[in-house]
C-alpha cells in the first residue's frame, strides 16, 4: 500500500495509480498447502486472510488519506523467491518431489566458503569459469505431494478456479500442464468452462 504513495515520472500512471491502489497480495507454496491440509482448510484461510487485508487496507487507507485498494490478492507466477524460501510457486505442482536446484554464484561471493564447508556441490559455470560457480542444491517437497504428473488438466484448471473464488479478486497466474497423448483433445473444452 505504501508503494502506491510514491511518484513515477509518469503523470498519466500517477494518476491511475492514484485511483486505483491496487495492491496485488500473493499466495505461494499451494501445492504444498494441500498436501498438508487439504482443501477445506485451504477455503478457510483464504477467506480469513482475504477479509483481514480487506480490513486491513481499510484501516491503512484511512490513515494515509488514500483511497482503499480496488483489488488487493492475486496468485502471481512467482517463481525464484518462492523457491528460496522452499515453496512451490504459486499455485503450481512440482515436477518432482526430488530434484536438484543448481544457482549460479559470483565466485567472490562471501556465501561460497560456507557453501563449501557445509557439504554442498559447487563446480565452475560453464559458460562463465573464470567469474562463476554454481552450487547445487538438494530439494525435497515432502512426502506425499502430488507433483505436475500426479494431476490432470481439470485438476489444475479447477484449483485456479478454487484460488479465483476463495482469494484473488485480481487474477492468478495458471501455466498448466497437459499429456499431449492423452489430453489434447480436452483443450477445447477446458477453454470453453465458465468455472
Amino acid at each position: 500500500k505504501i508503494v502506491t504513495l510514491g511518484l513515477t515520472h509518469w503523470e498519466e500512471s500517477n494518476s491511475v495509480k492514484s485511483r486505483n491502489r491496487r495492491i496485488g497480495l500473493s499466495m505461494t507454496g499451494i501445492a504444498q498447502f494441500l498436501n498438508k491440509f487439504g482443501y477445506n482448510n485451504l477455503k478457510i484461510w483464504c477467506e480469513k486472510g482475504y477479509k483481514y487485508i480487506k480490513n486491513y487496507d481499510k484501516s491503512l487507507s484511512k490513515r494515509f488519506c488514500v483511497n482503499e485498494s480496488i483489488k488487493i490478492t492475486s496468485i502471481k507466477p512467482s517463481g525464484t523467491v518462492s523457491l528460496l524460501g522452499g515453496a512451490t510457486p504459486g499455485l503450481h505442482f512440482p515436477h518432482s518431489r526430488f530434484y536438484i536446484r543448481r544457482v549460479r554464484v559470483s565466485n567472490k561471493s562471501e556465501l561460497l566458503q560456507s557453501l563449501l564447508e557445509s557439504g554442498f556441490e559447487v563446480e565452475p559455470d560453464k559458460m562463465q569459469p573464470d567469474s562463476t560457480m554454481v552450487v547445487s542444491f538438494p530439494i525435497d517437497q515432502g512426502e506425499g505431494i502430488k507433483t505436475i504428473k500426479d494431476v490432470n488438466i481439470w485438476e489444475q484448471i479447477s484449483l485456479a478456479a478454487f484460488m479465483q473464488n476463495y482469494w484473488a479478486d485480481y487474477q492468478v497466474s495458471c501455466t498448466v500442464s497437459f499429456s499431449k497423448k492423452n489430453e489434447t483433445n480436452q483443450l477445447q473444452s477446458v477453454l470453453d468452462q465458465k468455472l
